[in-house]
């Protein structure tokens, strides 16, 4: 046997013995599962890299998989030479996609798959559905939006690009307000759309979390993060000094949600607590819940607009936790002391990136369950704790697109790899390890050093 034909064997016999190690650890039989690592070598990974690269050149790409199992680990040597990362992904059809390569920090490119063919895509800096796919935001590098049925709408609303004084707090003495430096240029890493296509939420990692809100022939906008109503003013000498010098706002894993129904914001940084913002009128704080371990890091709304899940970090660990809305107003609770409103969903994960998936893509008719995309692992967890599946995929999540349309579930990794798995289907073969691991349908590898994006 040539040592390209052990590619497969290697890979499947370490997949099937760590899954059987998770698997044994969730179902309460071992205290920690004990995982080994993949032993296949830098050499015949690049190897197989050649023989892949080779197929997607003479038009087989979407053969790949029938030759190679896919991998991770063994091009870990490939990924420690620098590139761009996937930062966000959408399902546009059955067989079409969006992603984006890079950070708002980087260069970006954004590229369109459309049945096995590549296309970069000018001018676009995000994208975003609403959870029930009726409207699809575009975010363009001069800041401007469209909000259309599709990506490709023919007839679309058009948002002006927000302004600077858009990102000033309101309510801040003149004294102060002259003194107020935003930063310059746009970061923006998330965008969101309300299910009736009237609201969107901005995330910009320097300037803060922005809410448009449609009132008819214009767009009001409301800064819901930092304000005063939360907790600028605390915060005011730790950020920026001496108040008679100019002062800007420094964020550290400023992140945000929007609920689908659009009436709730769930927010927050580092520094600070899990906010959760009513914006069904005038914005006003509704809860202040208290994060689980060391550092708030992400939220996620459920489908319903009912739940809400916050994760907080530990360098790459971390613990998220749910709590349903009507149960929380008006609470604070305390940092590192779970309540008895907060259930744990799960308590490893640092979660980048995180969606949910509905009732009729979760097994055994459950009602639908949290999305949780982490640092190597993604896990499917209803809003009551009962973990679906679990699936190893390597590096860390930048974005997670699920779609009920087509049953499919698409998860972009800082690793340069696109993936898309179908949650109703078996992983028929070990390629991954995890728990009840979802079938991965495809994979497409995004580096930049390679002649063209790889089917794989």
């Amino acid at each position: 046997m040539s040592e390209l034909d052990q590619w497969n064997t290697l890979g499947r016999n370490v997949a099937r013995r760590n899954s059987e190690q998770i698997t044994a650890f969730h179902e309460g039989r071992i205290d920690r599962p004990n995982l080994v690592e993949d032993t296949r070598n830098p050499d015949l990974a690049q190897a197989v890299l050649a023989e892949v690269v080779a197929l997607n050149a003479s038009g087989r790409g979407a053969e790949a998989r029938d030759f190679f199992d896919p991998a991770h680990a063994p091009f870990i040597p490939e990924l420690e030479k620098g590139g761009r990362g996937l930062k966000g992904c959408a399902i546009l059809g059955e067989d079409d996609f969006l992603v984006q390569q890079g950070t708002p920090w980087q260069q970006t490119t954004t590229w369109r798959i459309s049945n096995n063919r590549f296309h970069k895509v000018e001018n676009v800096a995000g994208f975003a559905w609403s959870r029930n796919r009726a409207h699809f935001v575009t975010l363009y590098r001069n800041g401007s939006m469209t909000i259309g049925t599709s990506f490709d709408s023919d007839v679309a609303r058009l948002l002006p690009a927000p302004t600077q004084d858009d990102f000033v707090p309101k309510g801040l003495p003149d004294s102060e307000r002259s003194k107020f430096k935003v930063h310059d240029g746009s970061a923006i890493q998330d965008i969101a759309i309300s299910d009736d296509g009237r609201k969107v939420l901005l995330t910009d990692a320097d300037r803060g979390v922005l809410l448009l809100n449609d009132i008819g022939e214009s767009w009001e906008t409301h800064l819901l993060y930092p304000s005063l109503e939360l907790d600028l003013r605390d915060h005011l000498e730790d950020w920026f000094g001496e108040m008679d010098d100019p002062y800007s706002p420094a964020f550290d894993m400023l992140h945000s949600a929007l609920s689908p129904d659009g009436a709730f914001a769930a927010l927050g940084t580092q520094d600070v607590g899990h906010y959760i913002v009513d914006i069904s009128a005038s914005p006003e704080l509704y809860a202040k819940l208290g994060h689980l371990s060391e550092y708030p890091h992400h939220a996620v709304f459920s489908d319903d607009s009912q739940a809400v899940a916050f994760n907080s970090c530990h360098f790459y660990n971390g613990a998220t936790f749910a709590s349903r809305i009507g149960d929380v107003k008006g609470m604070t609770t305390d940092p590192c002391e779970q309540a008895s409103v907060q259930t744990l969903l799960n308590a490893y994960l640092r979660v980048y990136a995180a969606g949910f998936v509905p009732a009729a893509m979760t097994p055994n008719d459950e009602s639908g369950a949290f999305l949780l995309a982490g640092s190597g692992f993604a896990a499917c967890v209803t809003p009551n704790g009962k973990l679906l599946w679990e699936v190893g995929f390597g590096s860390s999540a930048g974005d997670v697109d699920v779609c009920p349309n087509t049953g499919r579930v698409l998860l972009a990794s800082y690793s340069g790899m696109l993936h898309l798995f179908d949650p109703k289907q078996s992983q028929d073969v070990p390629i991954l390890e995890g728990y009840n691991v979802p079938k991965e349908l495809k994979r497409w590898v995004f580096w930049d050093r390679l002649a063209r994006p790889l089917i794989w």
